[in-house]
């Protein structure tokens, strides 16, 4: 029983949300609030029920031998890919049907050749032609700008989206600017600037690193493992790794030293 008039206590209760799953909802939402409440202990605020997660159209059950073994897949695939794939495809409140195949090209499409590229591609080009330093030294230009009011566009409701336990979405406003950063890239070809212009070169893996920063922190509760070691890699402490950014402050210097990072997601095949 708690004592109420401890610090941790007061700290973290009530709970601002009650996660649990829907066969089990009558309980929570009804029978434990009163138990609290004759205990004069208040509430939870808000109560929250997920799905399931099927296999095939039907709940998993071991008396129906139709369960996905989840130490099976982790070891096959990784803890935060499976992590990626069930926050992504499973819409947070409903059910949601997983299979080995959709879970391989979830990998493949969201973080090898999107997330995992644009960071592996911005850092070994930095690597092979800059020192592993950038310095950001000229005014932005007319695409600059546009990527970063895009970004702008598709972060402005991501707080919402998390309160509101709407994490497929949160993840796929994410992707999406992992996506425009790619494109981004393409279009401006740094590769071609280093004979000619290098302050143009420099900024634009100067905003390509910002976008990074961002992209990372934001997957970070999702896949804390790979996304901390993007972060470690452009040397942001942990007390920068935070949203304040949404609201306009820049995360990165304008000169920023980055250290080696390795190939974070193989693509995969069965």
């Amino acid at each position: 029983f708690p004592n109420t008039n401890d610090k941790l206590y007061k700290n973290f209760w009530p709970a601002s949300l009650h996660v649990i799953g829907k066969d089990i909802l009558r309980f929570h939402a009804i029978y434990w609030p009163a138990f609290l409440l004759a205990a004069n202990i208040k509430p939870p605020i808000r109560v929250f029920s997920h799905g399931w997660i099927l296999s095939g159209e039907e709940k998993m059950s071991k008396s129906k031998g139709n369960i996905l073994n989840p130490l099976e897949i982790i070891n096959t695939y990784g803890n935060d890919e499976l992590r990626y794939y069930l926050m992504k495809e499973v819409p947070h409140g409903s059910d949601g049907n997983i299979s080995l195949k959709s879970l391989e090209n979830c990998i493949n499409s969201d973080l090898a050749n999107n997330y995992g590229n644009l960071c592996q591609r911005v850092f070994s080009f930095i690597k092979n032609n800059c020192g592993n330093k950038v310095s950001k030294r000229r005014n932005i230009s007319k695409s600059d700008k546009n990527l970063i009011e895009q970004t702008k566009i598709l972060t402005k409701d991501l707080r919402k989206q998390m309160d509101e336990q709407n994490l497929n979405n949160y993840i796929k406003s994410v992707i999406n600017i992992s996506f425009l950063t790619n494109k981004y890239i393409n279009d401006e070809e740094p590769w071609k600037l280093k004979e000619t212009n290098t302050e143009k070169m420099n900024n634009i893996l100067h905003i390509s690193l910002e976008q990074i920063a961002k992209i990372s922190i934001l997957l970070n509760p999702i896949i804390p493992k790979k996304s901390s070691k993007v972060l470690d890699s452009l040397n942001i402490n942990t007390d920068m790794r935070n949203l304040e950014f949404l609201d306009g402050k820049n995360i990165i210097g304008d000169e920023i030293t980055i250290k080696k990072l390795d190939i974070l997601f193989k693509k995969t095949t069965s």
